[in-house]
């Protein structure tokens, strides 16, 4: 019998330490320390109280009880009297309760308009950071996600520049993933001997720039081939190409494929995201 009462004290106990616990963190998310929560919760159990009352209940020094006395007045959870000793008591905690509340509220609702009004011009409409100007993109699948995302933004039109010889699938996995009925522009550096996916015939131009004199024959094969297999007979089966795509005036997208043996090394891809408006405008002018 004496070990089952032990046993459910032992409970009880513990149930009250929890609950003590649950209501001094409680407390201490409305502001409040954890010696003005223990203070403030002797003042409800005990009713009025002076300093040296408060400092016997909780434990803690005169001078440290009568500061935390001073702030939890200041606080509004408590009031005083004026006479010696002064005497303390504790608001109704609903109403202690609100009122820090919503002071919380008001200080939070401050502080997010501080740092909206001076942070977020450092971001885009789009709230991508500006200070980050370049950013790196790896790999073959999440460059072609990348301007997939990039397209599907609010972009007019995508003007784009390819520096050599790419193949068919490469080319089409590419332009294929921009929304369509966006116009696409397309220089390229060597013949246009390219296999164009039926979907982008429509809205999809490819011009390739005229050589004269020296620079007739150019190095990837000879640009009058007329067949796709006949051009890759006389181009570098190993070799590196650069796309450059611009979507609009505040974003490039600057793509680098290493082949080998005429095959894309995809793990080996990478881009230059780019937010820079005046590295964009230098591109803009080269394509």
């Amino acid at each position: 019998m004496a070990t089952i009462l032990y046993i459910i004290n032992k409970v009880m106990i513990n149930s009250m330490i929890m609950k003590s616990n649950r209501l001094i963190e409680s407390m201490m998310n409305l502001g409040l320390t954890k010696k003005e929560s223990e203070a403030y919760n002797a003042m409800v159990n005990n009713g009025v109280m002076t300093a040296e009352d408060i400092s016997r209940n909780i434990g803690v020094q005169y001078p440290i009880v009568y500061r935390t006395l001073q702030s939890l007045k200041e606080k509004g959870w408590i009031d005083s009297t004026a006479d010696r000793p002064k005497k303390y008591r504790a608001k109704h905690p609903q109403t202690a309760a609100d009122v820090a509340g919503k002071q919380i509220v008001e200080s939070v609702n401050e502080s997010i308009e501080i740092i909206d009004r001076l942070l977020t011009p450092h971001y885009n409409e789009n709230q991508e950071i500006l200070t980050q100007e370049i950013w790196i993109v790896r790999g073959y699948e999440r460059v072609v996600q990348k301007i997939s995302d990039m397209g599907k933004k609010a972009c007019l039109s995508v003007h784009g520049k390819i520096t050599g010889p790419i193949d068919d699938d490469t080319f089409n996995d590419i332009f294929t993933c921009i929304p369509q009925g966006i116009p696409i522009k397309v220089k390229i550096m060597g013949p246009p001997i390219i296999n164009v996916h039926p979907s982008l015939k429509s809205y999809i131009s490819i011009e390739r720039p005229v050589f004269e004199g020296k620079y007739r024959h150019f190095s990837f094969g000879p640009h009058e081939a007329s067949e796709k297999e006949e051009f890759l007979e006389n181009v570098h089966s190993s070799r590196f190409i650069s796309i450059h795509l611009l979507f609009g005036k505040n974003e490039a997208l600057w793509i680098n494929i290493p082949y080998k043996d005429n095959k894309v090394v995809k793990d080996k891809v990478w881009a230059n995201w780019i937010l820079d408006p005046e590295y964009i405008s230098i591109i803009m002018e080269d394509i």
